[in-house]
Formats: C-alpha cells, structure tokens, sequence
C-alpha cells in the first residue's frame, strides 16, 4: 500500500484543485503542467528505459497538433476524432523514422532524430498556404466552453496516459527494456529482438506525444511551428533529464516544477532565459539523478532517522 499512497495522494490533489482554487489563469497554468506532464513522460519511455537518446519528440508533438488541427480548422472535425488521430498520424511518423534512425546510436541517433524534426519546420513554410506559416492556424474548435471541464479532460489525458506509461514500465516489457538500456549486447546474447522492441518503443512513445499534441492545439485553440521546432525537442529532453530519467514520475514532476517556474519569471522578462537556464543546470549539477530521485531518496532518509527502529 505505501507504493501506491503516493499516486493516491496525487490523484486525490488533481481532482480537488477546481474545488478550492476559482482563478482562471492558475487552472489554465494546471492544465498546461498536465500536458507537458505527457510530453515528458513520452520521451522518458524512450530516452529514459531504452537509453535510445532522442531528440525528434517536437517531430510527434506536432505531428499530432498539426494533424488535428488541419482537421478541425478545415474539415470541422470534432477533437474527440482529431486527438486519437493525431496520435495515429504521429505513431506512423515515429514508425517511418525509427526503421532508419535506429540502426544507428548514442550521438548519430540523436543527430539523425534532431535532423528529422527540422523537415516539418521546412514543409510548414513551403505549403504556407495551408498551415498558416509562421504564423500558424488559429480559430481551432476548443475541447469544451467551460475550464474547470477542460481541467478534468487534461487530468484524465494526464492519467490515461501516465498510467499506461507506468504499467508498461513495470511490466516484463519494461524489464526488456532495461536490459537493453544497461547491455544491449548481453540483451541480444540470450535472444532478445532489441531492434524490434526499440522500434516499438519508439512508436508508442510517438503515439502518446501525439496524442498530447493533438490535446494541446485543442486547448490553445491554435497550432503553429513553436510546436515542431527542433529547439522544443532539446527543451524536452532538458526538462525530462532534469526530472529523472527511467523514472515516468521524474520528468512528469518536472513538468509541473519547471512549467510553474516559467510562469513565475514573467515578472522579470529581460532576465527570464538566464534564471531558468541557470536553474535546470543546477538541478542538473546537484542532483544528477534528477529532481525527482533526489527529493523520494531525501524522504526516504527522514523516514528511516525517525521511524521507531531508529529511536
């Protein structure tokens, strides 16, 4: 039970939030964490549990965001068709890309996926006619009229996918692919498929950051190519490595750590880059295991000081 208190107590808080907190910027500011929460995690079942160090996630994030939102903006589609679309379409993408990505690793990986998410940026601006250009689409149909209902759909989105992200990790699936991660040769001696399950992987991870992606041009009512830089892939892969790696839980309480910190720097704008840049570094530097790892070990040693054997 005491494995489980923590995901209690953190679904009970999620839940109860619209109860007590009636701001609309603070409940809009929750449900960017919840979304970026997904993004993180996405990448983590790859980066985190394959070691396989990617950074073409912006590539499925707006696969899944442009997907639905040239379905909604053109052909009037409903999000609840649009979203799982968008995580199709950016599964499909993550299938094309990883049959030739993943026959090379460590940095010719990371190149091969950062090269892949500059490709997007260039059809955007050629077929500008169509998604807008830099400036993107706006006009896209929202989720729901009300924000404490679209709050709950981030939560379920955030739960959903979290949840499925969890159980594969502590599957025998998962086993698999620590095993790959920690010896991807000793994983092969004793007849493990590594290229089949790291393709798999890498489409699973696609799907669910599509599906986020999809979910994000619905409830900021706009798709642009903010979404499908390069830049934004190397911003994930910092927030999730600042979280904890292999972890699911590390990189999604980073999102929500470094999304509010973000938000919190506004005041001070000419600054702004420096303070947070300076502060994921330290994170980096101070707890190289990541934020989250760092914070359940720092628990875990106060529990044990004070707990009856100890006195």
């Amino acid at each position: 039970m005491r494995k489980y208190l923590g995901y209690v107590i953190s679904l009970t808080i999620l839940l109860v939030v619209p109860i007590f907190i009636k701001s609309r910027v603070i409940i809009d500011l929750l449900i960017l964490c919840n979304i970026y929460a997904v993004f993180l995690s996405s990448w983590d079942l790859l980066g985190g549990y394959t070691g396989q160090i990617s950074f073409g996630h912006s590539l499925f994030i707006g696969g899944g965001a442009y997907t639905a939102g040239l379905l909604s903006y053109y052909f009037k589609v409903p999000p609840y068709i649009t979203i799982p679309l968008g995580g199709v379409v950016a599964a499909a993408l993550a299938l094309l890309i990883g049959v030739f990505a993943l026959k090379v690793k460590g940095p010719y990986l990371a190149l091969a996926t950062f090269a892949a998410a500059a490709v997007p940026g260039v059809l955007t601006a050629t077929f500008w006619e169509y998604s807008g250009g830099d400036d993107g689409l706006s006009g896209i149909a929202p989720l729901c009229a009300d924000i404490v209902s679209r709050y709950y759909l981030s939560v379920g989105l955030l739960i959903l996918c979290g949840g499925i992200l969890i159980l594969i990790t502590r599957s025998n699936y998962g086993l698999i692919l620590l095993s790959i991660r920690d010896n991807e040769t000793a994983s092969m001696a004793v007849g493990i498929d590594t290229r089949k399950y790291k393709l798999m992987t890498f489409v699973i991870s696609g799907f669910i950051a599509g599906i986020a992606g999809a979910f994000y041009c619905h409830n900021q009512l706009h798709v642009g190519t903010a979404e499908l830089k390069p830049a934004f892939s190397v911003l994930i892969v910092l927030m999730a490595v600042a979280g904890g790696m292999g972890t699911i839980i590390g990189p999604m309480f980073s999102g929500y750590f470094l999304i509010m910190l973000n938000e919190s720097l506004r005041f001070t704008e000419d600054y702004k880059m420096m303070i947070y840049t300076g502060v994921v570094v330290l994170i980096l530097l101070v707890c190289p295991k990541g934020l989250y790892p760092a914070i359940v070990s720092g628990i875990k040693k106060i529990i044990h000081k004070f707990s009856p054997e100890q006195i």
